[in-house]
């Protein structure tokens, strides 16, 4: 058997019927356009007749495994046997009630994206699936439900094939909006530079970005030495932890960064009181960047959760960069997060 620790089991009855998986060419990610219990009643009371996913992510972070991936599930059409599937929550609850037209799917919220990434890092050690981002439905990695769909990203000579995902032309799964946050769900996965923190389950809520404006300003490095940076006009702090969970983002454009030279980016919490010195008292992992010819430009993402600070000081979360060298520049800085 193959059951991921943790997950609720779930299982539908005669998993046997599916047969084994053929291989495993990736993960898929999929939206409900539902809840999670109430997906999970339609499955529990189909079994394995109807159309099934391996496993199901609810709004507050919840999973559940319905199929052992040693068997195949149907979410995935002619590329069941090859694809080990996700179905996530999108509707009711935090999400609301929306129009179910496909691109008005919201985003996944922070639980969410903890979890999915739990479940892609299992299933891709366990299942030897290298964890990066597939380029269309015939690449390995991690991928999402329209790119093997009929009249969206799967060209017609690809109908009839494994690659095909979806028996339905123009199917939009899981949205523009929760594909745009793919990417960065995989460099979570990677676990380096960006390694998940372990916050409680059933504790995050929230489904939309705040910041994310751009912050255009000279900010000059000194060789060897960490600097942390200005994310607006006299502005170093991100967000102010109140222990709730958070799933942070910054983008710099650096200038000046030679080929042969490096650039390190990390997030870092920051104990902060007016008119007394600001302390340091956490670090994140780094990423490590070269210089590139014409500027280099640098994503980093973090999740973590950080309690308030005590005797009138509060914990901020900043981000900081390292360089080797001596001409490199920020020349702008952008930063976005979602906070439980």
């Amino acid at each position: 058997m193959a059951m991921m620790p943790g997950a609720t089991n779930r299982l539908l009855s005669n998993q046997a019927r599916q047969g084994r998986m053929k291989s495993y060419q990736g993960v898929c990610l999929h939206t409900m356009v539902g809840s999670l219990a109430g997906t999970d009643g339609m499955f529990q009371k189909d079994g394995t007749v109807g159309t099934e996913s391996h496993f199901g992510v609810g709004e507050h972070g919840e999973i559940y495994q319905w199929v052992d991936t040693a068997y195949t599930a149907d979410a995935n059409y002619l590329g069941s046997a090859h694809v080990i599937s996700i179905e996530t929550a999108d509707y009711g609850g935090s999400f609301g009630r929306w129009n179910t037209s496909g691109d008005n799917v919201p985003y996944w919220n922070a639980a969410q994206i903890v979890s999915i990434v739990k479940i892609i890092a299992w299933a891709c050690k366990t299942h030897d699936i290298p964890i990066r981002m597939m380029s269309n439905s015939r690449d390995v990695g991690i991928g999402y439900h329209a790119m093997g769909v009929p009249g969206n990203e799967l060209p017609n000579k690809y109908k009839g094939t494994r690659y095909q995902w979806s028996k339905y032309a123009g199917k939009v799964c899981p949205g523009k909006k929760r594909i745009s946050q793919v990417p960065e769900i995989v460099k979570l996965a990677q676990g380096s530079p960006t390694t998940p923190a372990k916050p409680k389950e059933g504790i995050f809520g929230m489904s939309k970005y705040s910041g994310g404006r751009i912050y255009r300003a000279v900010q000059h490095l000194v060789k060897n030495k960490w600097r942390s940076l200005y994310v607006g006009k006299g502005a170093m702090s991100i967000l102010t932890c109140d222990g709730s969970p958070y799933l942070a983002q910054v983008y710099l454009t650096v200038t000046g960064l030679k080929p042969d030279e490096t650039i390190q980016v990390r997030f870092i919490t920051a104990s902060y009181k007016s008119g007394t010195t600001t302390k340091n008292n956490g670090y994140y992992a780094k990423q490590e960047q070269h210089g590139s010819a014409g500027g280099t430009y640098i994503s980093h993402t973090q999740i973590g959760k950080t309690g308030k600070g005590k005797n009138g000081r509060s914990n901020r979360l900043r981000v900081q960069v390292w360089t080797d060298s001596k001409t490199a520049k920020i020349t702008s800085i952008q930063t976005k997060f979602m906070k439980g």
